[in-house]
């Protein structure tokens, strides 16, 4: 090319409308999240509930750390039925 660089264009890619995945609250896809019980981490597998018998304070990080927001509820429920419990 006389004269000039070529530029790199980037093309978008098409997606197929059936193959679309809606993300967040309010999705109609079912989804295999549960948010009772930890998908991730050291305490993959337990429940919220157990988290506050067996490790209070990891609980009270996860309420604040970006990672807690999707069992914030959960962990908010569990929380304001500990009462006096709480961490």
């Amino acid at each position: 090319m006389a004269g000039g660089k070529k530029k790199n264009r980037v093309e978008p890619v098409p997606i197929e409308p059936e193959r679309r995945v809606a993300l967040g609250p309010g999705h109609s896809e079912a989804s295999s999240f549960d948010p009772h019980r930890l998908d991730f981490g050291h305490h993959a597998g337990r429940t919220i509930e157990e988290l506050l018998e067996l490790d209070p304070d990891y609980l009270g990080w996860l309420e604040r750390h970006p990672a807690g927001a999707r069992y914030r509820a959960e962990i908010h429920r569990v929380l304001n039925g500990a009462g006096s419990r709480r961490y």
